[in-house]
């Protein structure tokens, strides 16, 4: 049995630059931060479970979702302000063995989502646990090719490593390792042994822009519907083929 104890928290700034006042925005119907909430409060295995913001505001709403609120000092509340630094203030104040750092920016997190990348990490022993989206196509970094060789036939996709972009839907540290990391150096998002946990499907989906709010929106309202979906096909598959073995993509 774990005996650690596990934070959960969702930090939430009342300002944002790309999408105005985004963490009380409402989605259908709901505020935005809503979300996050109710996934946190489905893991069994968090001991409290924190709203990090500098506003009041963005703190009746925690109080009233039965969510405990922390005051951010406004310094740690700009655009400008690191993430490194409102993280250090909280594990100072706040004690625990491991924090796990939920972001507001994606809804469609389920508690099963983040009791998964919370076992991964108790079960690697990593002082850092990154999440990230595993997207498998061909990239380039300064007109270089960083995940395949342009020397030689074009290599399928399927065929190529994976790029791990980070998403930070659920970021986890060991919190005495990372306190150590900052008063040292002054920075501690990537403390220690890093792991990576992939997330996929509509887990992946973040919240930055004004077009990722009105997708989300559209999935949301519909999202019963979207996972009913059953999969059909052009009539002409089934008058040439029984099975679909032979219609992978050579592209």
């Amino acid at each position: 049995m774990n005996r650690k104890k596990i934070v959960g928290l969702i930090p939430a700034r009342l300002g944002s630059v790309r999408v105005k006042s985004k963490n009380l925005r409402l989605l259908n119907g709901k505020p935005l931060i809503y979300y996050s909430i109710k996934a946190l409060q489905g893991v069994k295995s968090f001991s409290e479970i924190y709203v990090n913001s500098e506003s009041e505001i963005i703190g009746k709403v925690a109080k009233r979702y039965n969510i405990e609120f922390y005051k951010r000092p406004n310094e740690l509340a700009s655009s400008q302000s690191m993430i490194d630094e409102y993280i250090y203030e909280f594990l100072i104040n706040v004690n625990c063995d491991i924090l796990a750092v939920v972001n507001p920016t994606s809804p469609f997190l389920t508690s099963k989502d983040i009791d998964n990348a919370v076992n991964y990490f108790l079960k690697n022993d990593f002082d850092t646990q990154l999440a990230c989206e595993n997207i498998r196509t061909h990239c380039f970094l300064k007109g270089k090719a960083i995940n395949f060789s342009t020397n030689g036939k074009h290599p399928r996709s399927q065929n190529i490593p994976p790029i791990q972009a980070l998403n930070f839907a659920v970021t986890i540290w060991n919190s005495k390792n990372f306190i150590t990391q900052f008063e040292k150096y002054g920075y501690a998002v990537y403390t220690g042994k890093l792991g990576f946990y992939a997330f996929d499907g509509f887990s992946t989906i973040d919240i930055d822009w004004e077009e990722d709010f009105q997708l989300a929106e559209v999935i949301m309202k519909n999202l019963d519907n979207i996972k009913n979906i059953k999969p059909q096909w052009d009539s002409i598959l089934g008058k040439t083929q029984n099975t679909t073995k032979n219609f992978e993509s050579k592209i």
